[in-house]
C-alpha cells in the first residue's frame, strides 16, 4: 500500500468535534448492546467525567511501516480538537525545520507553513482523513452515545480463553465524518474496555478496506482511562490480520479542556477573504 508524501506530516487514523460539551445522559441502545456499551463507557472512565470534558490536546507519533516492515516514515504532532459534535481539528508538526500546521474547520482542510497560509497545498483528502480520523478513535466508546448510529449485538467470541463481546457499528445520516461507514468493536469481557475493532475504511487513497485496529497500553488520563497506543493491519471479512502492522500510532501528553478559542481551528482569513473575490 503506498501513502502520499504528506505521510510524514500525519498520519493517524485521526475526528475532532464542535467546542461544547455533552448534556444529558447517554443515548445508549436497547437490549444487551446498550448494556455493553453502557459498561464500556463506565469503564474508560464513564459518562460524567466524559461529558465535562470540552476538548482535548495530544502529541502523537506516528510511525508507518512498508510492505517488508521497514519504516517508511515516522511523524510527531500536537493535535488539538473539540470532543463534542461535528469535526473541527488541528495538527501541529513538531521537530520540522519549517513547522507545517494543518487544519480541518468542519468543511475545509487549510494548510500553514512557517506559519504563513499555504494557497495551494495540493491534494488534501489524506491529511483530512488524517485529522478527522484520530479523534474519532481517541473519542470512543464515549462517542457511540451521542452520534447517530446503529448498534447490533453480534454476540460473545471466545479465542485461546479470551473473551470479546461484540458490538457492531454503523453510522447513519447527519454522523459526524468518520473514516468509515461501520466498525465491528471487541470489548474485553474481564475490563468491559475497547480490544480491538474490525473497521470497513472508506478513504478512496487506501488499496485495501477492512482494517483491525488494536487498542494497547490503557492508563488513566486525568479520569479517563486511554489507550496509550494504537496499531493497525489489514484484515479479511472475519477480522483476521491478513498483513503486517501498517500503522503504530502513539498517544502522549493528553490534556483536556484547554478552552481553545474558535479561530484555532478556522480557515486563516487571508484564505478566507480570497475564496470570496
Amino acid at each position: 500500500m503506498r501513502f502520499p508524501p504528506i505521510v510524514a506530516l500525519v498520519i493517524s487514523f485521526s475526528i475532532g468535534c464542535q467546542s461544547g460539551r455533552a448534556t444529558g445522559g447517554p443515548r445508549l441502545p436497547d437490549g444487551n448492546a446498550g448494556q455493553i456499551l453502557g459498561r464500556a463507557i463506565e469503564a474508560s472512565g464513564g459518562w460524567d467525567r466524559w461529558s465535562s470534558l470540552s476538548d482535548v490536546a495530544f502529541v502523537a507519533t506516528i510511525t508507518i511501516f512498508g510492505p517488508f516492515g521497514e519504516v517508511a516514515s515516522e511523524s510527531i504532532g500536537l493535535q488539538k480538537a473539540p470532543l463534542h459534535g461535528s469535526p473541527r481539528v488541528r495538527f501541529e508538526s513538531l521537530g520540522l525545520p519549517e513547522p507545517v500546521t494543518l487544519g480541518f474547520d468542519g468543511k475545509n482542510t487549510w494548510m500553514l507553513r512557517d506559519g504563513a497560509p499555504v494557497r495551494d497545498p495540493g491534494p488534501m483528502v489524506f491529511p483530512r482523513f488524517n485529522m478527522v480520523s484520530s479523534i474519532f478513535w481517541f473519542s470512543l466508546p464515549f462517542s457511540l452515545a451521542e452520534m447517530p448510529v446503529t448498534i447490533t449485538d453480534l454476540g460473545p467470541q471466545s479465542f485461546e480463553g479470551r473473551t470479546w463481546q461484540r458490538l457492531r457499528v454503523k453510522l447513519e445520516e447527519g454522523a459526524p465524518e468518520a473514516p468509515g461507514d461501520w466498525f465491528v468493536i471487541y470489548f474485553d469481557s474481564k475490563t468491559g474496555r475497547i480490544d480491538h475493532l474490525l473497521g470497513h475504511i472508506t478513504a478512496s487513497f487506501l488499496r485495501h478496506e477492512l482494517w483491525v485496529g488494536r487498542w494497547l497500553d490503557f492508563r488513566d488520563c486525568d479520569g479517563l482511562q486511554k489507550e496509550r497506543r494504537r496499531q493497525f493491519y489489514p484484515a479479511d471479512e472475519e477480522g483476521n490480520v491478513i498483513g503486517e502492522m501498517v500503522v503504530d500510532q502513539l498517544v502522549e501528553d493528553v490534556r483536556f479542556n484547554n478552552h481553545f478559542p474558535a479561530e484555532t481551528f478556522e480557515r486563516p482569513l487571508v484564505l478566507q477573504a480570497e475564496n470570496r473575490t
